[in-house]
């Protein structure tokens, strides 16, 4: 219990001290030009997507193999590990679209 207090005790004190940092303002940004930098973004957003996914891909594998797992196991169990499997698939599904969207954010393509 006193490691889990100290835990919560240094995130928020971390967080406190980011403060600051996070306050100041930049100096105005010059108008950038039209095509410039668009293609480290698109690169940038790739690699971002296609980290998410393999991500996303790595956590439903586990995911049916241990529900496949848990329905071999308790047959009698397998309408609720069913509704888990599909609940955490639609979750682990939503995680790799909003990457997507945000992917596409950081490109410039909307």
């Amino acid at each position: 219990m006193t490691s889990r207090r100290v835990f919560m005790i240094g995130m928020i004190l971390l967080a406190v001290m980011a403060l600051p940092a996070m306050a100041q303002g930049g100096a105005a940004a010059p108008a950038a030009q039209p095509g410039a930098g668009s293609a480290l973004g698109i690169i940038g957003a790739a690699f971002a997507i296609g980290v998410a996914a393999a991500g996303g891909a790595v956590g439903q594998a586990k995911a049916v193999s241990s529900a496949c797992s848990a329905m071999a196991r308790n047959p009698g169990a397998a309408a609720n590990v069913r509704f888990a499997l599909i609940l955490g698939l639609a979750l682990i599904e939503s995680l790799v679209l909003y990457a997507l969207l945000i992917a596409m954010r950081g490109a410039g393509l909307f």
